[in-house]
């Protein structure tokens, strides 16, 4: 995961809500963003954060959602994991939530599906 446009404070408190959740509390890892080759260096800090079975891809996806609703921010907050990625800020939140929840959770194929 990925904040970018938000300065310190808005990372700082990102990563603070992901950190109050109990079910990803221990989960979350910052570290600072790597600048690319065409970058100047601008703001953007990664968040790793380890989900599994059990409903924390639900959680963090949840816990994204209300923090983006209660920022007054540009920050933009982008999501990857299997190789797909979606872009997250407080015009889109409402329509990116049922991708993110999709994104986030875990699928688990049955005998018949190989």
């Amino acid at each position: 995961m990925r904040l970018v446009n938000g300065d310190a404070v808005e990372v700082s408190a990102l990563w603070q809500w992901l950190n109050d959740e109990r079910e990803l509390r221990g989960r979350v890892v910052r570290e600072p963003a790597p600048i690319g080759a065409t970058e100047l260096g601008g703001f953007a800090d990664l968040f790793t954060v380890a989900v599994g079975a059990g409903g924390s891809g639900t959680v963090l996806a949840t816990s994204l959602i209300a923090w983006i609703r209660t920022r007054r921010t540009t920050a933009t907050v982008t999501v990857e994991a299997d190789g797909k990625r979606i872009t997250l800020d407080i015009a889109t939140v409402d329509d990116i939530f049922p991708l993110l929840h999709e994104l986030l959770t875990p699928t688990t194929t049955t005998a018949d599906e190989g």
